[in-house]
């Protein structure tokens, strides 16, 4: 009787261990496999990736920078001229003629400045010129009067020169002044002429203003 009851309960036991192991392989198989963490073994033994070879293409050469152009293919373009400073500049002129001061039409020379017509004989003669002037007309009498208007005055850079529209280039005119034309609305004091008709100036920035650079005086509008 024993023994038939111990070899039930050796049977029972091989069931159950036979009924356990198929779970056991299952859950082996679902347990997801052992991965050594990123960058460890790889970055030991691969080098790092260089970034793909880009082809840079050389720049192309710009054409001359201008202040208009044609819309057809590649332009620079200058940048605008400063229209408000270029005629405070010519206003400032005209309030020294008004003004009767030798001192404040010196003040807007630049150093190399001449007359426009003999520029290379300096500043010299052409403030002597102006020193005559304003001893011989009472240049003082025109305070108060409008003398020019701004909106009629002209200007064109030196690359704008000499065209089918536009005035000719004066000869030692330099690349970086600005010739304006200011037509004047008064010229005559008390029955004497005392301007021509028009003041033509070559302008240059200096110092952050514009000055005069070369100073004339022409009949016609």
């Amino acid at each position: 009787m024993t023994t038939t009851r111990a070899s039930k309960l050796s049977e029972a036991f091989a069931f159950a261990a036979i009924a356990w192991a198929p779970g056991m392989v299952a859950c082996a198989a679902a347990q997801p496999p052992v991965v050594d963490a990123p960058g460890m073994a790889a970055s030991a033994e691969t080098p790092p990736r260089k970034p793909d070879a880009v082809v840079v293409e050389p720049p192309s050469a710009l054409p001359g920078a201008v202040t208009h152009a044609e819309a057809r293919g590649v332009v620079a373009l200058r940048e605008p001229l400063a229209g408000d400073a270029l005629r405070e500049a010519v206003v400032q002129v005209a309030e020294a003629w008004q003004q009767g001061s030798l001192e404040a039409l010196v003040a807007m020379l630049t150093s190399d400045a001449g007359a426009i017509e003999s520029r290379g004989r300096g500043r010299g003669p052409l403030i002597e010129g102006w020193r005559q002037r304003l001893h011989a007309h009472e240049y003082g009498r025109l305070a108060g009067v409008e003398l020019l208007r701004p909106e009629r005055i002209e200007r064109w850079s030196w690359d704008e020169l000499g065209t089918s529209d536009a005035p000719a280039r004066p000869a030692d005119m330099k690349p970086d002044e600005v010739y304006v034309r200011a037509p004047l609305e008064v010229t005559r004091v008390a029955n004497e002429k005392v301007f021509d008709d028009v003041i033509v100036l070559l302008l240059r920035l200096e110092d952050g203003r514009y000055k005069v650079s070369a100073y004339g005086e022409v009949e016609g509008r």
